[in-house]
């Protein structure tokens, strides 16, 4: 009997995506459970990426809007909150636990639950004037396809600062693409790896305003390598560029 190749890529776009969607659900259900506890986990790790972020945020001026995209507790929110005294603050987040942890620790933003992909769809093109998202882009199936619709939302001469984890060839701890291990709670949680050119590729026209690569934190003494991302989109109206692939969407709880 003949095979149907438009069934059999159908029946493999499915199962990707039902894989996709268990590892975010995944996510979410480790960071509704460890939402209580995760800032003491983050200090104790040496977690240092938000203190870089100040650095980052000094050279944007002044901004009308801002959002933190899978702000977690709320530290990145904090950090913009305080470089950004006169712009609307927004975070998202896909767990509940963390959206109100975040919502306490920065009254005058607007926090929200959702995951990233409904609440950049809902957002109009060039709203914000800074993007941060500080861990939580390892977490999702399809990065380059949802830096597309982060993109998107940057305005004009606007910011976006963010963090990937990189796939380091010669690093066993990072020279996988998918990995699931156990949690400091006990969950599972699968993290995504990617090549730095699958992250840049949509970029072309946009400064690089900062890139390298950093040991964020330590688990059982290894350091977890990071990409740290700020990119400046440029002045004039520019279109987006192409989505290189799509899928399922991000789980939004990170370390933000």
């Amino acid at each position: 009997m003949p095979v149907d190749r438009a069934t059999v890529d159908r029946a493999a776009d499915a199962a990707d995506a039902a894989a996709a969607g268990a590892a975010v659900e995944r996510a979410r259900a480790y960071f509704e459970q460890f939402a209580a506890e995760y800032d003491d986990a983050a200090r104790e790790s040496g977690w240092r990426l938000n203190g870089l972020l100040a650095q980052a945020l000094a050279g944007v001026g002044p901004a009308l809007r801002a959002v933190d995209l899978a702000c977690g507790t709320g530290e990145t929110l904090d950090e913009l909150a305080r470089a950004l005294p006169g712009a609307e603050l927004v975070g998202v987040d896909l767990a509940a636990a963390m959206v109100d942890r975040s919502a306490e620790r920065v009254p005058r933003a607007t926090v929200v639950q959702a995951d990233l992909r409904d609440f950049l769809a809902d957002t109009p093109d060039g709203w914000f004037d800074v993007v941060t998202v500080v861990g939580g882009f390892e977490f999702t199936p399809d990065l380059p396809g949802l830096l597309h619709q982060v993109r998107r939302v940057v305005a004009p001469d606007g910011h976006l600062v963010f963090t990937y984890e990189p796939v380091l060839n010669g690093w066993p701890p990072q020279s996988r693409r998918v990995e699931t291990n156990l949690g400091s709670n006990g969950l599972e949680l699968t993290t995504f790896r990617w090549e730095p050119g699958e992250v840049a590729s949509g970029f072309a026209g946009w400064e690089t305003v900062r890139s390298t690569l950093l040991a964020a934190y330590q688990r059982d003494n290894v350091p977890t390598v990071y990409a740290w991302l700020q990119y400046r989109r440029p002045a004039g109206r520019v279109a987006p560029a192409p989505a290189t692939s799509s899928g399922a969407g991000v789980n939004s709880p990170g370390s933000s």
